[in-house]
């Protein structure tokens, strides 16, 4: 009976993979920050045992945490302008959505294993644009993992890696508040699979990001947050829905129809559900503190773009080229009742124009 020996690594490969394991989900915080807070001596280079670890678990951890997020779920999004349902590998042939990691993502797991990134003065260099897309998906889920740390999370914001990685400015807008340097990156590269396909598995998810986002308004008290806030949330939201409408894909827009959806479901909702939180007068001029106000209702405010892309869609004639699409997009609209959600929005928004006529 043949037996497997077990795969020995050194001590630097072990902390290696157990932050991977926990930028994977797989491993409890506890279990790994304490080795990213670590300085270990950085080896020439990784065993072949460990470089086969960090490969196979890449590759099935990013696969099985799309899966969980929402890839499992029987659904419908566009294809070359056609509707497509069911699973996500349903949806696409394999080969169109094959993961493909870059040597950066080796790179950044060893700077992390060696430094103590709170202190170290050199940086992790790699340019946005040098990445594929499971490179992009990486740094998203290791940034994920390691915001809990605020200090740690402004370290990495100030890589392009990261501050440029616009998932993460999709997920998590508030923490480019208040940043005079963040620039809202383009999305353009997120249109165009495999990364759109991590954009439908991840629809679930930004739902319920954008759900938390909004609840937590009302619980802001300082009038310079809530604005910084929805400026970032404004520009990023805006951003975002311009590069889907060029790129035909208006079905990766589904998480903000229904995260309104959800926040709107309650009719004549006051604006102060978003800015019932602020202390104090605020700004000494009237026109400073409506602006925080109308900033605290980024989202909503594109409740008449969407609005627009109805209208257009409505107009959409069988010969025409948009003609599926259009289709597709307004089924989108009934099936979050959207008319309804619209005329809510647009009440909350009037609520903060004072001199408003009629």
């Amino acid at each position: 009976m043949s037996t497997t020996e077990p795969k020995s690594v050194s001590r630097f490969e072990a902390n290696l993979l157990r932050i991977l394991r926990f930028v994977l989900k797989q491993l409890p915080s506890e279990q790994a920050m304490r080795h990213v807070n670590d300085r270990l001596d950085r080896p020439p280079c990784l065993s072949p045992v460990a470089i086969g670890l960090v490969k196979d678990s890449l590759a099935k951890g990013c696969v099985l945490y799309l899966v969980r997020a929402g890839a499992w779920k029987r659904d419908r999004f566009l294809r070359d302008g056609e509707p497509r349902f069911g699973r996500l590998w349903d949806r696409s042939p394999i080969e169109r959505i094959v993961l493909e990691f870059s040597p950066h993502v080796l790179e950044f797991l060893m700077w992390l294993t060696a430094v103590k990134p709170k202190e170290e003065r050199t940086v992790f260099s790699v340019e946005e644009g040098d990445q594929s897309a499971a490179d992009r998906l990486f740094f998203f889920l290791a940034y994920e993992a390691l915001r809990s740390d605020s200090e740690l999370a402004n370290r990495l914001r100030g890589f392009p890696a990261f501050g440029e990685n616009a998932l993460i400015w999709l997920a998590y807008p508030n923490d480019f508040a208040g940043e005079a340097t963040a620039v809202v990156p383009s999305f353009d590269v997120w249109f165009s699979e495999p990364s759109s396909t991590i954009l439908e598995s991840l629809q679930p998810m930004l739902e319920n990001r954008w759900l938390e986002i909004e609840r937590s308004k009302g619980q802001v008290g300082d009038w310079t947050a809530l604005g910084q806030q929805g400026q970032v949330q404004g520009r990023m939201l805006e951003a975002f829905a311009m590069a889907a409408n060029n790129a035909g894909r208006r079905d990766l827009v589904r998480f903000m129809l229904a995260t309104m959806a959800r926040v709107l479901a309650t009719p004549h909702m006051a604006q102060t559900f978003w800015t019932g939180g602020l202390q104090g007068a605020g700004p000494a001029r009237l026109a400073d503190r409506l602006a925080t106000q109308r900033h605290a209702l980024a989202l909503l405010r594109n409740a008449e773009r969407f609005r627009g892309w109805e209208g257009n869609a409505r107009r959409s004639g069988y010969l025409d080229e948009d003609f599926a699409a259009s289709k597709f997009w307004l089924s989108e609209w009934e099936r979050f009742n959207f008319t309804t959600i619209a005329e809510r929005a647009q009440h909350v928004l009037h609520e903060l124009e004072p001199l408003r006529i009629g």
